[in-house]
């Protein structure tokens, strides 16, 4: 097996790079076909560790290399499309995107500017935040990720090389680290593993491990066999991993061995399948693409009312390759040259950074223009703005109930209690509504996907661990202030539904014994937690849930009330008719038999059961608006108007 000796450009890791973007778009528009298309970005990873450590090594060894320099380069090479694209999606959201999204848009824009979304995007993965799928620079982690690296990388190989040390074995043991918290952290909280840094480190390293060992690739015969066994494990990572895998973890070692596997060689079958003028062009373009299809897609499924067929995902993402072949010719490529200015460079691209971000914030802080939309948008949004404000809703976490007096207000007789998860919280204002009408005051006590369970029952999350011994110790705290002289009524209510779980190890759990299903382990923690209060002399009234949507009615609404964003959303969700001020859908679910059974059981306890269907649905459906405002805020939570309309006079 022969090695090249020669510098230069290689079109092999242009090829590769097109194998990387077409799995990142075809999954990302639907191709069900390849489930594990994400990879493309771990493919990504290791190419770049490989061309910029490479660079890097090079330039220290050689005494050539200048920080200042080697960040011109890299602000030229990632500055001009990103910002050309962050401007451009601005100036189309400002057109599409409710004050909601266009306050999130500015959010996460803030991010990218300072070189930190994927921060930014960790730190928005809260019980409310926006459906992934809907953000239109969610792809914008890796690039903070690779930025972040390259903060740190010139450091690393600099002081390897001023302690005369070897730049290989300093990289290896910090990827090896980096490779140990990753396998470690992804079952105990995937989003960190996923999003941060000193998790994902480790794959840029072993490309920079790479360049150090073997800058340049192997020839002849056994070259094209090593080409085929990376290919081969490409398509099977591509072909066989899925979303519900516990990832980066372990299993993103087999993309970065692959990819490793192609940079290393360079044979016949390489030229074949890597180098030919359509995977090169696609390389070439492929920065741009990887900027462009995603945000387009995102906008795409915002005006849509359900899912974006496959084939329509693919005509989004054939419209971003065309916009990234312009971004690259007349973006990408003047900025490749020579520059005349390099010392106006970074200082410029900071003051055009910062002044940006400082933009970012007073677009969120003005609520996302609210002038440019009708007030059906502005209503309908202040629905969903209450629920992500609300201090009485804990989100993930160890933490106990809020003692802020909206939540538990010092009264001198005894209240009523809303006690629950997010569902519960957003009965709210109805509840309130009953408590005043008593006198009473009401004590609001709710955490996110955590029901009032005990009895050693708990609510599971799947890649969450923790969350379980969290909710249990929330449910405690709960228990000791409704069992007290403070409380007289007790509403329980929750998303029943969704701790039936088929995921392993998630929904309603019994710690003690975790091999028991999960309605069995429901019944046994509300029978604990109904003996209980009946026996205090608690009035108690469980709610069930609301039906589930198949769709979300807030986006739902808006589709209908912003002009442009009507006529987009007609052509995408094929209107079969105009819409009307109250309109209902088919597409909806309702809890299981079992579990209304389990529900509606109680009333022989004494129990106050209030069912919440009868009034939404019919036989033509179950109303997803009702003069022209949405009766949920996404596709399960209903609004305050949603609640009274469901509850009606029964309430």
């Amino acid at each position: 097996m022969k090695t090249f000796s020669s510098q230069g450009y290689r079109a092999d890791i242009d090829g590769l790079r097109a194998i990387a973007i077409l799995l990142v778009v075809l999954f990302h528009a639907g191709v069900s076909d390849l489930p594990g298309g994400y990879v493309g970005v771990d493919i990504f990873f290791v190419i770049s560790g490989f061309l910029i450590g490479g660079i890097l090594s090079r330039d220290i060894t050689s005494g050539q290399f200048s920080f200042y320099q080697f960040y011109v380069r890299r602000i030229r090479r990632i500055a001009p499309a990103l910002m050309v694209m962050l401007f451009s999606l601005l100036f189309i959201g400002y057109f599409l995107l409710s004050p909601l999204e266009y306050g999130q848009l500015a959010k996460y824009s803030f991010g990218v500017f300072l070189s930190v979304p994927n921060i930014i995007l960790l730190k928005g993965t809260d019980y409310f935040s926006a459906s992934a799928d809907l953000n239109p620079l969610l792809m914008t982690w890796s690039l903070g990720i690779e930025e972040q690296f390259y903060v740190v990388l010139p450091f690393i190989l600099l002081l390897a090389a001023r302690l005369r040390a070897s730049m290989f074995g300093l990289v290896a043991l910090l990827s090896l680290l980096s490779l140990a918290g990753c396998i470690w952290l992804t079952p105990q909280n995937s989003s960190q593993a996923f999003y941060l840094l000193p998790t994902r480190a480790w794959e840029l390293g072993a490309g920079v491990l790479l360049a150090l060992w073997k800058p340049q690739p192997f020839g002849g015969r056994g070259a094209s066999l090593l080409t085929l066994a990376g290919l081969a494990l490409t398509a099977y990572c591509a072909l066989t991993l899925n979303k519900s895998d516990a990832f980066p973890g372990y299993l993103a070692l087999l993309p970065v061995l692959a990819a490793c596997l192609l940079i290393a060689a360079r044979g016949a079958l390489s030229r074949l399948v890597l180098e030919n003028a359509l995977m090169r062009f696609i390389g070439k373009i492929s920065y741009s693409w990887y900027l462009w299809h995603w945000p387009l897609l995102a906008l795409a499924r915002i005006c849509s009312d359900g899912p974006v067929s496959v084939s329509q995902g693919l005509g989004v993402s054939a419209l971003a390759l065309a916009v990234a072949w312009l971004s690259w010719r007349y973006v990408e490529q003047p900025f490749r040259g020579p520059v005349r200015q390099p010392r106006k460079v970074i200082p410029t691209y900071c003051l055009m950074s910062a002044a940006a971000a400082a933009a970012m914030v007073g677009l969120w802080a003005s609520g996302g223009l609210t002038w440019r939309v009708n007030e059906k948008v502005i209503s309908s949004e202040a629905y969903k703005i209450a629920a992500q404000t609300n201090p009485c809703l804990l989100d993930a976490g160890p933490n106990l109930p809020s003692t802020d007096k909206r939540c538990q207000p010092d009264a001198s007789r005894p209240g009523i209690a809303l006690v629950g998860d997010s569902h519960a919280a957003a009965m709210r204002v109805a509840v309130a509504r009953y408590a005043e009408a008593q006198q009473k005051p009401l004590y609001q006590l709710t955490k996110a996907t955590c029901p009032l369970l005990t009895a050693g029952v708990t609510r599971a999350v799947y890649q969450q661990p923790a969350h379980a011994k969290q909710c249990a110790a929330f449910n405690e705290a709960v228990m000791k202030e409704i069992l007290s002289d403070r409380i007289s009524e007790v509403v329980i209510t929750a998303f029943w539904a969704s701790g039936i779980e088929t995921l392993p190890g998630a929904g309603y759990r019994d710690m003690n014994h975790p091999d028991l299903d999960n309605l069995s382990a429901l019944k046994q923690g509300m029978d604990a937690v109904i003996a209980r209060l009946r026996q205090a002399g608690k009035k108690v009234v469980l709610i069930e849930d609301a039906p589930a949507l198949s769709l979300d009615a807030l986006r739902y609404s808006n589709n209908r009330n912003m002009p442009l964003r009507r006529e987009l959303s007609q052509w995408l969700s094929n209107w079969k008719t105009l819409p009307t001020q109250n309109e209902r859908t088919t597409l909806y679910s309702l809890p299981e038999d079992d579990l209304t059974r389990l529900l509606r059981g109680y009333e022989q306890r004494d129990v106050r059961v209030v069912s919440l269907r009868e009034n939404l649905c019919n036989r033509s459906g179950c109303l997803v608006t009702w003069q022209g405002l949405p009766l949920y805020y996404d596709n399960n939570h209903l609004s305050p108007q949603g609640v009274e309309i469901a509850l009606g006079s029964r309430w």
